[in-house]
């Protein structure tokens, strides 16, 4: 007859919080660049090189694979910068927006 052992299945881990993320990234004092996830084309610009966005607000709107993504701002910022434009097919990992604090 096999020996077989059971054990009990390990304690999930909390998820993280990303409000708390999104605070601590925030002070780095740094400027960020976002990059497009995947390779698509740009559907939607949704702001402009000096606009202040707020946490979790649609920077861009890419179309990939026949959907929407959305890149969003991960913490309040201002852009410094926009690097595509309505139209632009891009590969994954373009800069798309650039953000300061």
């Amino acid at each position: 007859m096999p020996w077989r052992l059971n054990l009990p299945a390990p304690a999930p881990h909390p998820l993280a919080d990303p409000d708390t993320a999104l605070h601590n990234q925030r002070h780095t004092g740094e400027h960020s660049a976002l990059t497009a996830p995947m390779p698509g084309t740009v559907i939607r610009v949704a702001v402009a090189p000096g606009d202040r966005v707020a946490a979790r607000q649609p920077l861009v709107v890419l179309e990939a694979m026949k959907m929407e993504t959305p890149v969003v701002a991960p913490y309040e910022a201002v852009v410094s910068s926009v690097n595509v434009a309505e139209g632009d097919r891009v590969a994954g990992g373009t800069v798309l927006v650039e953000l300061e604090d």
